[in-house]
C-alpha cells in the first residue's frame, strides 16, 4: 500500500498555509491510481486552494513493482542519506532492478521501460546515438531525451528529443534491431546491479567508452 504523509505548505503566490498529501512510497499493484498519476505526470502537481497558484512539488518517492521486479527511487537531490537508508531497507535480490532518478519525468520513463520488458541500459545507448544524430541534424543541443513507445508489430522504438530553447520535442524512432544490437553491447559491458543505480546517458557514454 502507498505510504502517504501530510505536510503544511506555504503558497509562494499568496502565502496561505494549507495541508497537502505526499506519496512517499508507492506499490504498483496496490496503488494503481498513483501509478496512473505518475504516467500522466500529475502525481507531483500542486495547486493552492486559495489563489489557484500551481506548480510541480517534487519530493523523494519510492516506487516498487514487485511483479516486474523493479524498484525506483526518485530523489531530486541525488544520492542522499535517505536513498542510502532505502537501499538498506531493500537489500539486493536476484533479478531485482533498483534505479535512482532525479525528476518525475525520469520516474515515468523508467516505469514505462520496465513495464515494456526492456533493458534500460541498452535503451540509454540507443538514446545516446539518437541524441548525437539529432544534434548533428538540428545543429543544436538536445537538452533532454525520453523513451516514448515500443511496438513489436510496427518494429519500432520511439523517443522524444527536447532541443535547447524549444518546448515541443522532436520525435525520433529506430527499428527494434537497433535496440537488439545495443542489448548485446549492454550485456558485454561491466555493469553490475548494485544499489540504486543512476542509469542515464552519462552512464551509457561511460560504458561504451570502456
Amino acid at each position: 500500500m502507498a505510504a502517504c504523509i501530510t505536510k503544511e505548505l506555504s503558497c509562494p503566490g499568496c502565502g496561505a498555509v494549507n495541508k497537502s498529501r505526499m506519496w512517499v512510497e508507492i506499490d504498483a499493484s496496490a496503488d494503481p491510481e498513483q501509478r496512473e498519476q505518475i504516467l500522466n505526470e500529475t502525481l507531483f502537481y500542486w495547486e493552492c486552494p486559495d489563489c489557484d497558484y500551481h506548480a510541480q512539488m517534487v519530493y523523494p518517492c519510492l516506487y516498487h513493482d514487485k511483479e516486474r521486479g523493479f524498484l525506483i527511487c526518485l530523489s531530486p537531490a541525488g544520492r542522499t542519506q535517505q536513498v542510502i537508508e532505502a537501499e538498506q531497507r531493500h537489500p539486493a535480490l536476484a533479478g531485482l532492478k533498483k534505479r535512482l532518478v532525479l525528476t518525475p519525468a525520469e520516474l515515468k520513463e523508467k516505469v514505462m521501460i520496465f513495464e515494456s520488458g526492456l533493458n534500460d541500459v541498452a535503451l540509454e545507448m540507443v538514446k545516446l546515438a539518437l541524441q548525437e544524430l539529432t544534434e548533428r541534424k538540428q545543429q543544436t543541443r538536445v537538452e533532454k531525451a525520453f523513451f516514448l513507445t515500443e511496438s513489436e508489430e510496427l518494429d519500432y522504438l520511439g523517443f522524444s528529443m527536447f532541443l535547447r530553447g524549444e518546448e515541443k520535442p522532436v520525435y525520433q524512432g529506430v527499428r527494434l534491431e537497433v535496440y537488439e544490437k545495443s542489448l548485446r553491447a549492454a550485456e558485454r559491458v561491466d555493469f553490475q546491479e548494485s544499489g540504486f543505480q543512476l542509469v542515464d546517458l552519462a552512464l551509457a557514454r561511460t560504458l561504451l567508452e570502456q
